[in-house]
């Protein structure tokens, strides 16, 4: 039995994974690992652990990094606390592949301390671009440290090669996100109501606006402003990621939303209720990579504010806009008057079949040689 490790750090992420790591449990060659960490396990962030007990997927490491805030230093203290615990996850689990998923730093520090265990890394999502956010250094650092690559798009899959990466090792197997997509037997709105405690209008938005760390836009402010002019829509809005300055946003959302009677704010949606939201609103609004992604599949129309996922492929129903009041107004405007109609762009949801197949057929090696064009 091949031992498969996966890691979980957000809320995002793990819905992310879900199938992938399902359809390892059902596999009779490899054995499935799980390690949760980052804010799965943050009260403040919803404990989001708990959503992963009751989807019956088992823990083998929790990973606690201690307390939270959102300044540079206790981002670094976090990730000094990862790199150790993660060496201990490793020693007690000895998994034969690890498998990781996007750009956060707990990912980061996953990568590296794999690395130095000699651990093969299956890096997903990789060779995208979002200038906005330092996600984008940090995806291209564990590009660089993995052998094997999964990516959501072609144009992404030429990137990861260009960066050196062996062609052989590089394949595009489009957004594993979309699995859950494409699986899930949605919900009618009344359902919907009940589930989540809100009467939903005759026009409906989900919204998350996550700090943008690599440059000084603050649009957060500009974001409720716009949404001020549109007190007959229904408003989901969900908490920023745990990044430098998710507490000025947290701040001004909790304010906003205990001033109208037609916003309702969560620490979390969970997996299930976030997709049946994106399925079911008009418009997913803010600068959070599902706006980009996973709402273009289910048809879902996207504004997305400023600079965090400049550089990202986008599908005809993503209206970009700069942070600034008007340009956020006229976008949900022309938004909702978007016709509904799934794009492919990042794939057609089939992916853990093609999966669980590639980690039962191949022998996995450590990264070796640097791929010149």
């Amino acid at each position: 039995m091949k031992k498969i490790c996966f890691i979980t750090s957000t809320r995002a992420d793990y819905g992310l994974q879900y199938y992938l790591m399902k359809e390892v449990q059902k596999s009779l060659y490899l054995e499935g690992q799980l390690i949760v960490t980052g804010t799965h396990l943050s009260e403040d962030f919803g404990l989001s652990i708990n959503q992963i007990k009751n989807d019956g997927i088992n823990i083998d490491y929790e990973l606690n990094l201690g307390s939270l805030n959102d300044s540079k230093k206790s981002i670094a203290q976090q990730m000094s606390r990862a790199i150790e615990g993660f060496a201990l996850a490793f020693e007690k689990l000895s998994p034969d592949l690890v498998v990781v998923l996007g750009d956060r730093y707990e990912i980061l520090c996953a990568a590296q301390v794999a690395f130095v265990y000699k651990i093969p890394l299956l890096h997903i999502h990789g060779g995208e671009v979002t200038e906005g956010a330092f996600d984008d250094i940090i995806r291209h650092s564990i590009t660089k440290m993995s052998t094997y690559h999964f990516t959501s798009a072609e144009e992404y899959q030429k990137r990861v090669i260009q960066m050196g990466e062996k062609t052989e090792h590089v394949f595009n197997l489009g957004a594993v996100g979309l699995e859950m997509l494409r699986k899930t037997k949605f919900m009618g709105r009344d359902k919907f109501e009940a589930e989540l405690g809100f009467k939903l209008k005759s026009k409906n938005f989900l919204i998350t606006y996550h700090p943008v760390t690599m440059s000084s836009e603050d649009g957060i402010e500009a974001l409720i402003s716009a949404l001020k002019e549109f007190k007959d829509c229904g408003q989901i809005i969900t908490f920023p990621n745990s990044d430098p300055g998710y507490d000025k946003i947290r701040n001004l959302i909790e304010v906003y939303s205990n001033e109208f009677d037609n916003v309702m704010l969560t620490k979390s949606l969970g997996s299930k209720l976030y997709v049946n939201a994106m399925n079911l609103v008009d418009v997913v609004i803010g600068n959070s990579s599902s706006g980009i992604i996973e709402a273009p599949f289910l048809g879902t129309a996207t504004v997305n504010i400023g600079d965090r996922q400049t550089g990202r492929m986008k599908a005809p129903s993503v209206f970009d806009c700069v942070a600034k009041k008007e340009s956020i107004v006229n976008a949900i405007n022309n938004s909702l008057l978007c016709e509904k109609k799934q794009s492919l762009i990042f794939g057609d949801g089939h992916c853990a079949e093609q999966f669980v197949s590639f980690l039962e057929k191949n022998n996995f090696e450590l990264k070796r040689g640097f791929h010149d064009l």
